[in-house]
């Protein structure tokens, strides 16, 4: 009786990884990572960093820490986003748009940020040998 019990256990394992071999494997993905969370300081007449380079999909979190009103105001960009103007608070903003940006305050001139969009990483894909 157990070495019945044997030979069907192993006769469903061995089925289980012939099922297993035989499945093709047409296409394989690699986890990518997901958009981030970037924080830009808003100080008294400054921007911390002054220039950023994020990921197409990034947020980035303007978060005032100065006691004057400032805004954030892109005036060149392929993609225009503007704050309302605060001296305290936080905005944030999905960049989905690649390129170069310039952030100014517009109640401080020479307070600006240049900020790079860079386009996602593809999808890395492979093709098992000899699938189609």
């Amino acid at each position: 009786m157990k070495a019945m019990r044997r030979i069907a256990v192993g006769g469903v394992v061995a089925v289980a990884i012939g099922a297993l071999v035989t499945l093709p494997v047409s296409a394989q993905t690699y986890p990518v990572a997901g958009p981030k969370k970037v924080k830009v300081k808003v100080g008294d007449n400054y921007f911390k960093p002054k220039k950023l380079t994020i990921v197409v999909g990034d947020t980035v979190n303007f978060v005032w820490i100065g006691a004057a009103i400032h805004d954030v105001v892109v005036t060149k960009g392929p993609q225009k986003f503007e704050s309302k103007k605060q001296a305290s608070g936080k905005f944030k903003q999905v960049v989905l748009e690649p390129g170069k940006y310039k952030i100014v305050c517009t109640l401080h001139p020479g307070m600006d940020m240049k900020l790079t969009a860079k386009p996602p990483p593809p999808v890395t894909t492979s093709t098992a040998p000899g699938t189609p």
